[in-house]
């Protein structure tokens, strides 16, 4: 289905370009020829900034020109990712929009569609993409009538609903050849391959065949990419029908075309199409090929993927800071003016001239250092993301292959130690996305903070318990020490996130048949909690920066990796509560963490014995 939504969104960027045609819309400006010429070459990052200057300019010279700069601004920020920043351009558009407009209305219903069909919120985007059908009606416009139908059959097909999808995309399909003078044939063969395709979801591989035939005759000539897949979807075809021979045959001939083009998405679909060719026919070292180059394809079009959505992050950022360095410089001029009026008045203001621009040197320098600590947060957070985050999520994905090609020879054994991988791995990954999770809601200030009265005992517990699996692994054996009627004032999920981090680095650098201890001690209007394990220790160099953002972690006793964020994260709760932390340690012999918590007031204590 991601190849027909694939197509689908470049039959509706043709069909866009000939709705413009029709209406004999001009060039708004530099910017907007600019930022036209980046899309038609796919450099949504740079049009995406040639729309933002374009707004700026009309903003001060021409508002009227707002509008369509708007909405396409709000486009290549969806293909980005930016649905927020799509969303926020889109209401302002709408806000701005001629009244009794049709052909406008028609293309801000389709973005609004388009934003949700691409955030997987399909009844949403349904209901968008009707009224521009609608609108386009109205209008009298058969291009925007067919973009219209096309995006609905699109949603049909994402929800599964494929004769309503096939339904959907003949009439689109009517709707096209019923254009005059239309010599968009790419557009023409890409709808009728999508029709293909749902026939083949449906199972009528009949009528698949007919449309395949059709949609190959006319993107032969129109769109190689199209006439590459459908010589996928023939041999399809023919491989139900048990012409083996002549199914190779059309495969190769596709890997052909799509290999000399460069069709990133045909020869991914191709690969996976002669896996399971190959393995049907039992050549499983042509299977294994195949599927070697399909995770190639596939891993390529995840980094482009990535790329596009840290490129909508660099477009925020270098946005941000664009208006700032404006903002300087037309305070700088500012204040010149007034400078050159205080000389024109007397030499006695020239003290306050001074003074401001003292003033001035000491705001940019307090703006440098932000700036300095937001890249390197964000440097920080995209490098957990590029390498952390991908290391379990790849040993899965191996695991879990090994086991789907050898299944039948491994044995229970073997097949409990590849569950047990892949376990470990799942953990890793969990608890890497709660610290992120955590660590960037701190980092914004948007983390909840509801503190409670708690019983400290029952927390302290309950995470043991939940850690006691990864412990068994070892054979690490949990021991709690805390008192009875330790009643403390805290934010339960950020006490349950500092316990559970100590106590999963306490597994983590133990030895195996080893032993960990969680104790409690009253100190004045705190609880002291110390979580002591008898595993690897710490160096004294490293404990001063040990709770830092800089921190690197280190392999663990059997291996384990970390991401170097639990220890910060654990920092910043601790404050966030009123407390800090500390760790005792000797190289070798056993880590001491120890963090204080404050104890609920008598009175509060009481009531809620009560």
């Amino acid at each position: 289905m991601r190849i027909r939504i694939f197509l689908c969104l470049m039959s509706v960027m043709l069909l866009s370009r000939m709705a413009m045609a029709e209406e004999k819309i001009s060039p708004i400006d530099s910017c907007y020829e600019a930022a036209k010429q980046y899309e038609s070459v796919s450099d949504l990052y740079n049009a995406a900034l040639c729309y933002s200057e374009g707004i700026k300019i009309a903003r001060k010279t021409d508002e009227s020109k707002l509008p369509e700069l708007l909405i396409a601004y709000c486009r290549a920020l969806t293909y980005l990712g930016d649905y927020s920043g799509a969303l926020l351009n889109l209401e302002e558009a709408e806000a701005r929009a001629p009244r009794d407009d049709e052909s406008f209305r028609g293309r801000l219903m389709t973005a609004y569609g388009t934003i949700y069909f691409f955030q997987g919120n399909f009844n949403e985007s349904l209901k968008y993409y009707n009224e521009a059908l609608v609108c386009a009606k109205n209008h009298g416009r058969s291009s925007g009538i067919a973009i219209a139908q096309i995006n609905i059959a699109c949603v049909y097909g994402e929800k599964k609903d494929y004769e309503k999808a096939a339904e959907m995309f003949k009439k689109s399909l009517e709707t096209l050849e019923g254009v005059e003078d239309n010599k968009d044939n790419s557009s023409i063969s890409v709808t009728i391959y999508n029709i293909a395709l749902c026939y083949i979801d449906l199972d009528n591989y009949e009528e698949a065949s007919i449309y395949l035939k059709k949609a190959l005759e006319v993107a032969e000539t129109s769109n190689l990419e199209i006439y590459s897949l459908c010589l996928q979807g023939l041999a399809k075809v023919e491989v139900r029908n048990g012409n083996y021979d002549e199914a190779e045959k059309l495969l190769n001939e596709s890997e052909r075309i799509a290999d000399e083009n460069h069709f990133l998405q045909a020869l991914q679909s191709l690969y996976r199409e002669k896996k399971k060719f190959y393995v049907a026919l039992g050549r499983y070292r042509e299977a294994f090929e195949s599927l070697s180059k399909y995770q190639e394809f596939s891993d390529s079009l995840f980094s482009e993927d990535t790329k596009n959505k840290l490129n909508a992050q660099r477009v925020r950022f270098e946005l941000k800071e664009k208006e700032n360095q404006i903002d300087e410089q037309e305070e700088t001029i500012r204040h010149l003016k007034l400078i050159r009026m205080i000389l024109y008045v007397a030499i006695a203001f020239l003290i306050i001239i001074i003074g401001l621009c003292i003033r001035l040197w000491l705001v940019k320098r307090a703006r440098s250092k932000e700036l300095e600590e937001i890249n390197h947060t964000k440097d920080k957070f995209l490098s957990v993301i590029s390498h952390d985050l991908k290391n379990p999520a790849i040993a899965i994905r191996n695991v879990l292959q090994v086991l789907a090609e050898n299944y039948e020879t491994l044995s229970r054994e073997e097949i409990l130690e590849l569950g047990i991988q892949v376990l470990q791995a799942s953990e890793e990954q969990v608890k890497l996305i709660y610290d992120l999770l955590n660590w960037s809601q701190m980092e914004i200030g948007r983390m909840p903070y509801n503190p409670i009265d708690l019983n400290l005992s029952e927390v302290i517990n309950n995470v043991a318990r939940l850690n006691q699996i990864n412990a068994a692994v070892k054979n690490i054996r949990i021991v709690t020490n805390v008192p009875d009627g330790c009643i403390v004032y805290a934010d339960r999920n950020m006490l349950e996130t500092v316990l559970r981090n100590l106590l999963s680095n306490a597994i983590k650098f133990s030895y195996e048949n080893s032993e960990i201890n969680i104790s409690v001690e009253s100190a004045g209007q705190k609880y002291i909690v110390s979580v002591t394990d008898n595993g690897v220790g710490i160096p004294k160099e490293r404990i001063d920066s040990l709770f830092g953002m800089d921190a690197k972690s280190t392999i663990g006793t059997c291996g384990e990796v970390g991401n170097g964020l639990g220890l910060a994260v654990c920092d910043k709760m601790v404050r966030k509560n009123g407390g800090t932390i500390s760790v005792e340690s000797e190289v070798g012999k056993y880590s001491k963490f120890n963090f204080t918590i404050s104890k609920a007031n008598v009175k509060t204590t009481e009531n809620s014995n009560s």
